[in-house]
């Protein structure tokens, strides 16, 4: 069941809609100058500020790009989590290297009873 509109209701919609589709609605004068000095007065103590002074070291640029201290945490719990996962992959993710890459080879550095490799 469907309801239609009723011709008169449309119209009267219509008339509604392009009388307020022709207004602008601008900011008083006053509103303006108000918003306008509280962005200076804010403003004031930020521009006061010394700026910092940037290292210039061999390593500064490459710092700046990993994004300081931020993004070097980043980067570090990254490489701790990528080696803990090396080490101990999960069960689900063996099965998955599986998949993609076959039988997996174990290779054996030290024998097992010369753990330090020192022959003795």
């Amino acid at each position: 069941m469907t309801i239609e509109p009723d011709k008169r209701e449309i119209d009267r919609l219509d008339a509604l809609l392009d009388e307020v589709a022709g207004q602008k609605a601008a900011p008083s004068a006053d509103l303006m100058a108000r918003v306008l000095a509280d962005a200076a007065r804010v403003q004031l103590p930020v521009a006061a500020r010394p700026l910092a002074q940037g290292s210039s070291g061999v390593f500064s640029p490459l710092w700046a790009a990993l994004g300081g201290w931020a993004g070097a945490g980043g980067l570090a719990a990254v490489a701790a989590a990528g080696v803990w996962l090396g080490i101990a992959p999960p069960a689900a993710l063996e099965s998955v290297t599986y998949i993609f890459f076959g039988n997996s080879v174990t290779l054996q550095v030290f024998s097992a009873d010369d753990v330090l490799g020192v022959g003795i």
